[in-house]
């Protein structure tokens, strides 16, 4: 399960055993994904930037016509409106971090969760 946070109750620090998240912030969208061993996403695109960080495990990655294997440690950059995909490849679970602005899922007009301050 994920599990959504903003900036007053999200992970600080991401390590290798944080558990799914959505940290839901004012111009960015942090998810922390799993992915099981053959998994995959057909080629699509998406109206935000994506940075894509390797954490664990091997995806077969397709961005804009090029394919990469990407391991622990590798960066997938999908700028808005272009096409990718993915496949995870191995027996490992896939630990990726997904970095992504505008953040998708704040509506126009929405106050900024970074400079509002809470009630």
């Amino acid at each position: 399960m994920v599990r959504y946070t903003g900036p007053s109750d999200c992970t600080r620090v991401i390590t290798a055993d944080t558990a799914n998240e959505a940290i839901m912030l004012g111009t960015a969208a942090v998810y922390v994904h799993s992915h099981d061993p053959g998994e995959r996403a057909d080629l699509h695109t998406h109206d935000e930037d994506h940075v894509l960080v390797m954490r664990a495990g091997t995806m077969r990655w397709t961005v804009d016509g090029q394919t990469v294997d990407a391991r622990v440690g590798d960066v997938i950059v999908a700028p808005a409106g272009v096409d990718h995909g993915f496949e995870v490849i191995g027996d490992d679970r896939v630990k990726l971090l997904c970095i992504e602005t505008p953040n998708p899922e704040r509506t126009p007009g929405d106050p900024d969760p970074v400079t509002t301050p809470d009630d």
